[in-house]
């Protein structure tokens, strides 16, 4: 059996684990204040807590593992640092301006949106060339 070892992949997942975990005791810091079991009992700032973490699950997996499948396929060191980097500051980017109040187009949100689409996109284009 063929170990594979995927150390800059697992960097940022370890990254991404530990903003996803932020992101959920933060959920749960703010619904303990509201006094809310489940859901966001109508309150905005818990719904926006809940929706930071929840945009952060959805979008971290699919993008971890196109940079795994493109390490596999050697599709070299720089560019997985640059998907992984790009990838942690989108997040933290998407929750910032989620979390911090404004308005819900906010510059922050929206960078972190569009650098996850182009980790996604990026990764997803390298992995049909190599």
């Amino acid at each position: 059996m063929t170990l594979v070892s995927l150390p800059v992949t697992a960097l940022y997942a370890a990254l991404c684990g530990f903003l996803v975990i932020a992101l959920a005791a933060n959920v749960v810091r703010y619904r303990l204040g509201k006094k809310v079991s489940l859901g966001d009992g109508g309150h905005k700032d818990v719904n926006r807590a809940i929706r930071a973490h929840g945009n952060t699950v959805e979008y971290i997996p699919l993008a971890l593992i196109l940079m795994a499948l493109l390490e596999i396929n050697g599709g070299g060191n720089t560019a997985l640092h640059i998907y992984g980097i790009m990838l942690v500051v989108g997040r933290l980017l998407y929750a910032y301006g989620m979390l911090v109040p404004r308005s819900s187009a906010n510059l922050a949100r929206q960078l972190g949106v569009l650098s996850s689409w182009i980790v996604i996109i990026g990764a997803g284009i390298q992995l049909l060339l190599v």
